[in-house]
């Protein structure tokens, strides 16, 4: 996540971060400017911030939690003693992201005397006196929800509630799925699907996470190289008794090791453009025709666009489909491009493209643009650029959203906050007024 420390590590990584945070204190009363370090404690109070609507803060007493201490003690390691008089101030807003169990939720959702982990927002962590500190929170979580999503191997076992069957028949997994598209006003979804690395639990060995599909083995029965930690794209369609098993699309001439995502399809499914991403780490963007829905797609032709030697998240809109956006990648970053009528690209200007990474620009009704910008979902309609929120006090996390029926549908991706790697499902939501609704797992969306 942009702007925010990240700590991650072992449970005596952790202790010491504790244990050194504060170091250099000093007996003032103006707040001093300190490293920005993981925060962890137990809830002692929860309170609106005195004249700041919408702003909430959080007193953490900090400390080890218990859980942390006992299972230190169960590895044999010293357990540090800590001054347990340090204050730590949070300040919770609607940009902090809330996590109590496997998905986003709200602050209303922790109680006082709950053990919590806190990340900062980078550059807001301070101390006035020797006993208060101050902070503002980017990522706000139950220690137990940390401890799984960050510290897995300390876990004696996963909850029963973290495994989700790897059932190919359903669309969202344990494992990957990204890059929803939507044809037919949702009826025929394209998506992207791959495994996730395991992660050794209580010792035992690891195995991959999420559903092995159609086409991710070959034909002795051994995973593709692509399949675990990579994707390749699939098709899903909706019927009468619901969606029926994604089939993979076959996509010619790609390497074996190679990841690949549709960025783009028309409605007649005979044109399309693909992502595919090299064993190197390059990005290509691929062209691909058939001459009807159900026969199979023809060579792979690569597109000569500007912005580097990696590009990708290729878009055709606009009159005869002769308009394309794509994004650019570099060591740095990404930025997007833009090419209309068959003229030569250009980036977008610059209240779109930024410092940050932008990424999945998916063109909307009325020349609306969905995209990304590094963590966050963004829309820019009628000269301005503005977050696309879930509902919610603090915010949901999702990416990669693209409309459907006319603007009314939102497809996307969110997360569940799973061991090692983020678990991203597919949801959908629709619109109510000028907001989004309640996102939808697709599996359990029915178009109205």
């Amino acid at each position: 996540m942009k702007g925010v420390f990240k700590m991650r590590g072992s449970l005596l990584s952790l202790a010491l971060v504790v244990l050194t945070v504060g170091c250099g204190m000093q007996d003032t009363n103006a707040p001093v400017p300190q490293p920005d370090s993981l925060v962890l404690g137990r809830i002692s109070a929860i309170r609106d911030a005195a004249g700041e609507p919408g702003v909430r803060e959080v007193e953490v007493r900090e400390g080890l939690p218990d859980q942390m201490e006992s299972a230190m003690r169960r590895e044999g390691r010293l357990v540090p003693a800590l001054d347990k008089d340090v204050t730590v101030r949070v300040r919770v807003t609607g940009d902090t992201v809330c996590v109590a169990g496997l998905r986003a939720g709200d602050l209303d959702d922790f109680r006082v005397g709950q053990e919590v982990a806190v990340n900062p927002v980078q550059g807001t962590t301070a101390m006035t006196g020797s006993k208060l500190i101050t902070a503002d929170a980017a990522e706000f979580y139950l220690f137990s929800a940390y401890r799984l999503r960050f510290l897995p191997r300390s876990l004696e076992s996963v909850p029963d509630e973290v495994t989700v069957p790897g059932d190919p028949m359903r669309i969202n997994s344990a494992g990957l799925e990204t890059t929803p598209l939507a044809l037919q006003g949702g009826n025929v979804v394209y998506f992207a699907a791959g495994l996730l690395p395991g992660i050794p639990v209580g010792g035992k060995d690891a195995l991959p996470v999420g559903a092995v599909r159609p086409g991710m083995r070959d034909r002795s029965g051994v995973l593709a190289p692509w399949a675990v930690g990579g994707f390749r794209p699939y098709r899903a369609a909706r019927g009468k008794d619901g969606w029926a098993e994604p089939r993979p699309v076959e996509l010619p001439d790609l390497a074996p090791d190679s990841r690949a995502r549709i960025t783009w399809i028309n409605d007649d499914e005979t044109a399309f453009l693909v992502e595919a991403t090299l064993a190197v780490g390059t990005r290509q963007l691929l062209a691909g025709q058939r001459p009807s829905a159900k026969a199979p797609w023809g060579k792979l032709e690569k597109l000569d666009v500007p912005g580097g030697p990696s590009v990708g998240d290729g878009q055709r809109f606009g009159r005869q489909l002769k308009a394309l956006v794509w994004t650019a990648f570099d060591a740095n970053g990404s930025d997007l491009w833009l090419s209309t009528e068959g003229k030569p690209g250009q980036m977008l200007e610059p209240r779109i493209n930024t410092m940050g990474p932008e990424w999945a620009p998916r063109v909307g009704p009325n020349n609306s643009l969905y995209f990304c910008r590094a963590d966050r979902q963004l829309l820019f309609a009628g000269g301005v650029v503005q977050e696309v929120r879930l509902p919610g006090v603090q915010r949901r996390p999702l990416l990669e959203a693209v409309p459907a029926r006319e603007g009314a549908v939102l497809f996307f991706r969110v997360p569940r906050y799973t061991p090692g790697a983020l678990d991203w499902d597919l949801a959908v939501a629709t619109r109510t007024g000028s907001n989004w609704g309640k996102p939808v797992p697709l599996d359990e969306w029915k178009p109205e």
